[in-house]
């Protein structure tokens, strides 16, 4: 599942994007996972856009490279 500071490509124009939030749902009630998303910053815009998490599914954007999970001491 994707987290904050997953690197990921959109493999239509290979455009960068930082994954900058956890995992959200939009209020559709039974919309199922196709309402899931995350705020991703694109190297070609200037603030965050929504990605459904449908476009990695489908095979639209693909993972890169994953944050490691760090613990609180």
């Amino acid at each position: 599942m994707l987290q904050p500071g997953d690197l990921i490509r959109d493999n239509g124009d290979n455009d960068l994007g930082l994954v900058v939030s956890e995992v959200r749902s939009y209020d559709l009630g039974e919309a199922g996972p196709g309402a899931e998303y995350v705020m991703v910053q694109w190297s070609e815009y200037k603030s965050p856009q929504k990605m459904v998490l449908k476009a990695i599914r489908d095979g639209w954007v693909e993972i890169i490279s994953e944050a490691e999970e760090t613990t609180n001491r």
